[in-house]
């Protein structure tokens, strides 16, 4: 064994020591042990970063950790430890509010990775604290069911036929329309259902606006920023939800977004915590019979039509 590999073995020892005394009642003891380990390193170093995440993690100062994760992830950092990061990463960002932030987060991890069933497992928590309870408890079950010899199979198909229970859901969209064209979230089709598209929104939480819930949901989704949102209308859009019936009372806002409306007429962009993407549309295109475009109506509201 080389000396380069005696040391780095022997700072890893020593690290996982600071580990294995780690107090959270005791945070400037914890930090204090890791920066002697630390400081054999420069500051930059990615696993110097990782470490120091962790520790700000560990100590329930997410906020702290977040950045330092980031930072970890952008210098390079090496697995196994990068799948770490993201993990923790994600729960970090969804212990601070940013639920569909952590959803996005946890795409990087690949299904191969050795971590992935511990990320789908972050991921159902992530989306459960999103308002998807329904698709939580398939993410969990169908990570379960790798796991479980006897019933796994069964596990996996009863998780594949989850629906969520009636409801209404309040929601609001955005209606980003320019020269003829209407932003629109692209659902493809599905053995029940034809294509369709989705005016870009979510729901709205308890005690929050609706103004307020198009801004975010912009932000979560698309990373896009609302300059201007004015209310158009309300519709109570009730619909065949693939042999279930779906109810939403829809707020629908004509949103002005500079990120939005600059996005090239054949681009496409990705919706952050989700597996569609949102993209341009001609509105004469668009109709009951050709392409429909949810919520029902939204494109007939006052100034809504391009």
């Amino acid at each position: 064994m080389s000396d380069a590999t005696g040391t780095r073995d022997d700072w890893e020892r020593r690290l996982e020591m600071v580990w294995a005394d780690a107090d959270d009642t005791r945070p400037d003891e914890l930090r204090s042990a890791m920066s002697a380990v630390l400081a054999e390193r420069a500051d930059d170093d990615a696993r110097v970063l990782f470490e120091l995440a962790s520790v700000e993690d560990f100590l329930g100062e997410e906020a702290a950790a977040i950045p330092l994760y980031r930072e970890s992830l952008a210098a390079g950092l090496s697995a196994p430890f990068d799948s770490q990061a993201i993990i923790q990463l994600a729960s970090s960002l969804r212990n601070v509010g940013d639920a569909s932030g952590a959803i996005s987060v946890l795409k990087e991890i690949s299904p191969t990775d050795p971590l992935a069933r511990a990320a789908e497992a972050f991921r159902a928590l992530a989306l459960y604290d999103d308002d998807k309870p329904v698709r939580a408890l398939r993410t969990a079950l169908d990570a379960l069911s790798h796991e479980v010899p006897m019933y796994g199979r069964a596990l996996g198909s009863y998780a594949a036929g989850l629906r969520s229970r009636p409801r209404i859901r309040v929601i609001a969209v955005a209606l980003v329309v320019k020269d003829g064209y209407v932003l629109g979230e692209e659902y493809a089709a599905s053995s029940a259902r034809r294509a369709f598209l989705r005016a870009p929104g979510g729901g709205v939480q308890p005690g929050e606006r609706a103004e307020a819930a198009v801004r975010r949901e912009i932000a979560e989704e698309l990373g896009a920023t609302v300059t201007g949102a004015g209310l158009l209308g309300v519709i109570e859009n009730i619909f065949d939800n693939e042999g279930r019936q779906g109810h939403e009372i829809a707020y629908v806002f004509a949103v002005r977004s500079p990120e939005l409306e600059s996005l090239p007429r054949d681009s496409r962009l990705p919706v952050l915590d989700g597996d569609t993407t949102v993209g341009w549309y001609r509105l004469a295109d668009l109709g009951a019979d050709t392409l429909p475009f949810y919520p029902a109506g939204a494109l007939d509201l006052p100034r809504g039509q391009g």
